[in-house]
């Protein structure tokens, strides 16, 4: 299921915007398996048929809320990861910044709490959703590095991308205690990035931690 991204100032977007947002304030009061679209429509003050014009069931209108909220973070992590100098950097920093935005999006929290993780593997990972956001926020950046020579030649991007949603869905998921950030961010360093780097490339990512 591929979620397109409504033109800026049309009228649809902002009653799909409106129902999402609805939606995410039932999520946080009802629970998302909970949730009905008779509560969202409520929440939204719109009819039921109007939600399902723009939403066929709960779960397109789950994943419609989960990249309405990542795309909306596109801009201040590129933001983050640019202000890094080295494509080592920018990786540890980068994913760093996104398990900490996740544990402190509630929604991402709701998705990725036990009673919810087999509805986020089946929306977000099964269907592909997660990889996607993934690919739309660090494939420029992965791509720009590898012309630049900072990373190896033959690295699959695609593959290298899923690799980076899961290790961002699975630390979310762990908790948001500073320690375990920082031994994950040692993690990525130590482990990740070298794997990433062109043969007798090295880089020290530590600058500033």
């Amino acid at each position: 299921m591929t979620i397109d991204k409504e033109p800026e100032n049309d009228p649809t977007a902002e009653i799909r915007t409106t129902i999402l947002v609805a939606a995410e304030s039932c999520f946080e009061q009802f629970g998302i398996g909970k949730t009905t679209m008779e509560d969202v429509a409520r929440a939204a003050t719109l009819s039921r048929a109007t939600v399902y014009r723009y939403f066929s069931d709960r779960d397109s209108l789950i994943m419609a809320s989960v990249a309405r909220r990542a795309r909306m973070n596109f801009g201040p992590a590129r933001d983050h990861i640019a202000a890094w100098p080295t494509i080592g950097e920018q990786i540890v920093e980068g994913i760093c910044h996104n398990v900490t935005r996740g544990f402190r999006d509630p929604m991402v929290h709701m998705l990725v709490s036990p009673a919810a993780m087999a509805l986020a593997n089946s929306l977000l990972v099964t269907s592909g959703k997660a990889v996607e956001l993934t690919r739309e926020l660090w494939e420029p950046i992965l791509l720009a590095a590898q012309e630049r020579g900072d990373l190896r030649a033959d690295l699959d991007l695609p593959l290298l991308c899923e690799w980076i949603s899961e290790l961002e869905m699975l630390y979310i998921s762990q908790g948001d205690e500073a320690g375990d950030l920082d031994r994950f961010r040692t993690k990525l360093r130590e482990f990740f990035v070298p794997a990433l780097l062109p043969r007798g490339q090295a880089e020290n990512p530590r600058a500033g931690h």
